[in-house]
């Protein structure tokens, strides 16, 4: 995910509902357009009711015999009807970019050459965007990793610190 600009991407419910437990959803509109399967609207309706407000997303009903076949084509039954359904429609919508905080989900994504970014990258991004200070980028990454329910190893912390620091040279 380099500097262009990003006018939509496809979400599963994970950084949708990690950033708005942290009051961080409007960090999405960085990405223009959200995406989203019915389901997983329906999912992040029954966490926060007023999302889309806050951010644009166009909500997808999807052709169910078409993604049990694309489920079974690409081996995805072990992931969830959500995640099965954000990842073909960034195939039937063109999208490369997946938003998603799912480590299988992650996995299967690259190999579908989609690029998955989670809600630390999110904020990593708008930061080096120079849409957030430093000081929020930190407290944004605090309040995921000690409020929201994302679960995030010390790893991944230390790599988001790193990457927050690269663009000052701190």
């Amino acid at each position: 995910m380099g500097d262009e600009e990003i006018m939509a991407v496809v979400s599963d419910a994970g950084p949708l509902i990690h950033l708005s437990e942290i009051g961080g959803i409007a960090l999405l509109q960085l990405f223009g357009i959200i995406h989203v399967p019915h389901t997983v609207l329906f999912e992040i309706s029954k966490h926060r009711k007023n999302i889309s407000k806050e951010i644009t997303i166009a909500d997808h009903n999807l052709p169910e015999l078409q993604i049990i076949e694309f489920t079974r084509k690409a081996g995805l039954e072990k992931l969830h009807s959500g995640e099965r359904e954000c990842l073909y429609l960034c195939r039937q919508i063109n999208q490369s970019i997946l938003l998603t905080d799912d480590l299988a989900v992650r996995a299967v994504a690259k190999s579908l050459q989609i690029t998955p970014v989670g809600s630390l990258g999110i904020v990593i991004k708008v930061y080096k965007d120079s849409r957030i200070s430093l000081a929020e980028a930190e407290q944004y990454k605090s309040d995921l990793c000690d409020i929201s329910s994302l679960f995030v190893t010390r790893t991944i912390v230390e790599l988001v610190i790193e990457q927050l620091h690269k663009k000052t040279g701190n």
